[in-house]
């Protein structure tokens, strides 16, 4: 047979048999409950609150189940459609000015027995803009080597028989912004990324051969705006 019909066939029969539409069980509801809050231990009021299956595999589409938002207490309880699914995913967030979280479990494998899915609290951090202007000042054939270390707020949780595990999840990551700046390019203006409100951002910076300096910077108001000059 040749080796391009044969690749072709293979590639038909992987496309066929990994196919797989997402369940949905009609005569099942779920309820999932929780609470939201912000990084300050108050409660977060229309928080929007979705629920989702997929299928994981190809060809499969992502069912939205349910919907709502969390009342003046920051409480949610949302009846939603069920089914036997890789992915089942609870999706919260506050618009642009909140963190995200996410739920996520595996529902071939685990139904909770009385059909609750209780997220109990969820804190959503306030976020907010960090603005960063580095100028050149010292004059041409000067160099500086910068990074900025932040920590991203989102959050998904990867639960396996109603238990979180850790290594699956991925929360409180750090993340890291950088460049060199020299005579090609002597400054950085304008250059934003989203941070926690109140968090801390760590700046590193090097000036041609010397040692390397970090401060730390407290993001202590919207809109944070940090210049620096070298």
């Amino acid at each position: 047979m040749p080796k391009k019909l044969h690749l072709a066939i293979w590639l038909i029969l992987i496309a066929v048999f990994s196919c797989e539409d997402t369940e949905i069980q009609n005569n099942i509801r779920v309820l999932v409950t929780g609470n939201v809050i912000d990084q300050n231990a108050q409660p977060i009021a229309n928080a929007n609150v979705k629920v989702y299956a997929d299928a994981d595999a190809f060809g499969a589409d992502r069912v939205l189940l349910g919907e709502g938002v969390s009342n003046a207490s920051g409480s949610f309880n949302i009846t939603s459609l069920f089914g036997p699914n890789q992915l089942f995913l609870v999706d919260i967030s506050s618009g642009a000015q909140y963190s995200t979280y996410r739920y996520q479990t595996n529902t071939e494998e685990f139904t909770p027995g009385d059909l609750t899915f209780n997220l109990q609290t969820v804190a959503l951090n306030a976020m907010t803009n960090f603005t960063y202007n580095i100028i050149r000042e010292s004059g041409e054939s000067n160099t500086l080597y910068y990074r900025f270390t932040y920590f991203d707020a989102n959050c998904t949780e990867v639960y396996e028989e109603g238990i979180l595990n850790e290594s699956l999840s991925n929360c409180d990551n750090t993340r890291v912004i950088g460049s060199t700046l020299d005579d090609a390019s002597p400054n950085a203006e304008n250059i934003s990324f989203v941070v926690p409100l109140q968090s801390q951002v760590e700046f590193s910076y090097r000036f041609n051969e010397d040692d390397e300096i970090s401060e730390f910077i407290t993001v202590n108001s919207a809109d944070y705006a940090f210049q620096f000059s070298y």
